[in-house]
């Protein structure tokens, strides 16, 4: 899935597919960790990469004004907010993993309240 590129356009569905895609992609690499435990840290390796590359695109000042008048992408900035990674070693990999559910989590409480 391609990653969400910051401008005025960007709607909360699209917000929410992509944090769906770490998820399920977290998930997926979750499972497969009892079946091959290196490609599952490779995998993850290469996730957290991609969500770093995006968390960074967020944070840049040229983008802060389009991110403040955008609640979508303010949502989606704060959901990296809450991804807190340790060491990547192979004991912290399942704790590295949980934590796209715990980011999708508090984006779907987020979600719901502004639904209210």
């Amino acid at each position: 899935m391609d990653l969400i590129r910051v401008s005025n356009s960007v709607t909360m569905n699209d917000v929410a597919n992509r944090i769906d895609y770490f998820y399920n992609r977290a998930n997926e690499i979750h499972d497969l960790i009892s079946k091959d435990e290196m490609q599952a840290k490779q995998e993850y390796t290469l996730l957290h990469r991609e969500q770093n590359r995006e968390y960074h695109e967020l944070t840049l000042v040229r983008n802060a004004k389009v991110i403040e008048n955008n609640s979508a992408l303010w949502a989606y900035r704060n959901y990296f907010g809450h991804l807190h990674f340790i060491d990547n070693k192979n004991k912290n990999l399942v704790w590295n993993l949980d934590e796209f559910s715990q980011g999708k989590s508090w984006f779907d409480l987020f979600v719901n309240k502004q639904e209210e």
